[in-house]
């Protein structure tokens, strides 16, 4: 009679176990993926800052155009593998811009075209990242 009491005991531990699993799982499972994601966020928003401080950078020298600075910025983002971004110019035209005066590049990325696990973290959707450096004009007198 002991030994059919310590069989039904095991059996019932191992119910317990599965109804544990199965609690403990989507909280594991949404901790592990947010810090996936957390990641990645936090990667592509280094790379767009690198982006629009390269941009930046090439704008700011003398002789300097548009197309120039949206080489850089592409060079860098498609080294990180980001390719749906838009991005800001002021001035609208770099050349144009007079010396000491302040170039400013901006970057964004929808989150929706980086996500990982896109719809997993509702609270996530419809977010922008976004890179931004301002830098002076050089030029010589």
């Amino acid at each position: 009679m002991s030994g059919s009491m310590i069989s039904r005991f095991r059996q019932s531990e191992r119910g317990a176990a599965v109804v544990e699993f199965a609690v403990v799982l989507p909280l594991l499972l949404t901790f592990v993926f947010g810090i996936m994601e957390w990641g990645r966020i936090m990667s592509v928003s280094h790379a767009l800052n690198n982006a629009a401080r390269a941009g930046a950078r090439i704008g700011c020298l003398p002789g300097a155009n548009n197309t120039k600075v949206l080489d850089a910025i592409d060079q860098v983002l498609s080294a990180s593998g980001l390719s749906a971004y838009t991005y800001e110019l002021s001035p609208s035209d770099v050349s144009s811009a007079a010396r000491d005066s302040s170039i400013s590049v901006t970057v964004r990325i929808d989150y929706e075209s980086i996500g990982l696990v896109v719809g997993y973290f509702p609270m996530f959707n419809g977010m922008q990242l976004t890179g931004s450096v301002v830098m002076r004009k050089e030029g010589f007198t």
